[in-house]
């Protein structure tokens, strides 16, 4: 609890200071349930900083805004860190989200059907899709496009419902605040001819009898 307590401070001192204040630098100095507890303390805080002067208006949209989500969507999901992750590894790429889907439909040889694919990497980075259920073959072609490594992929989605963050999570996305131009709700970001701002959370179950091999590699484990 001491450790938890000191790196808050120190989070929120660099935060307030105007650093970099990266909350995966001081996630990866914690484990187990600690790790779990501070991710929750430092969602708190971004959400209502102590001692400034709330404003909404600049909260929404905000850099602060989308690490909070990130951290709540990663504590609160199915999917592990990937709400965290999978959006800076994105953006380290200097990718959109349409142009990730596009050439991850390519890799997964599922071309031309994008928005099942689409449906499917929308719920990986907003916690609701079971990371088990995600293939091999999708976390290899994600790490192909991000270049870093599947397992890690696999390994940082690992749910967090016993206060476990893995202990690689930090370390395939050394990456800072994610870069507004290739935020998700970003309008007229590069590649999307519409922004995903107030876009529908598209649902890709499929009755049974109407599976195919998408729903198979997003939903079928291994």
């Amino acid at each position: 609890m001491a450790d938890v307590e000191r790196l808050l401070s120190e989070y929120i001192a660099e935060h307030r200071a105007g650093g970099r204040a990266d909350p995966l630098e001081y996630l990866e100095r914690v484990e187990g349930t600690d790790r779990a507890e501070l991710a929750e303390l430092i969602d708190a805080y971004l959400r209502r900083s102590p001692g400034r002067e709330w404003d909404p208006e600049a909260f929404e949209g905000s850099a602060a805004e989308r690490l909070a989500d990130g951290i709540a969507r990663s504590l609160q999901g199915a999917s592990g860190w990937w709400p965290m992750m999978l959006p800076r590894l994105r953006d380290g790429a200097r990718l959109t989200r349409g142009q990730l889907v596009e050439r991850l439909s390519a890799a997964l040889g599922v071309a031309g059907r994008e928005e099942k694919v689409r449906a499917y990497y929308h719920e990986m980075e907003h916690g609701t899709l079971p990371s088990a259920g995600v293939s091999q073959r999708v976390l290899d072609a994600l790490a192909e496009i991000f270049g870093g490594s599947a397992e890690t992929l696999r390994e940082i989605g690992a749910p967090l419902g016993e206060g476990r963050g893995p202990a690689g999570a930090p370390a395939m996305a050394r990456v800072g605040t994610p870069d507004p131009r290739y935020a998700e709700g970003r309008p007229g970001a590069p590649g999307d001819a519409a922004g995903e701002a107030g876009e529908p959370r598209a649902e890709p179950v499929t009755p049974a009898k109407e599976r195919d091999e998408i729903d198979e590699m997003f939903t079928g484990g291994p």
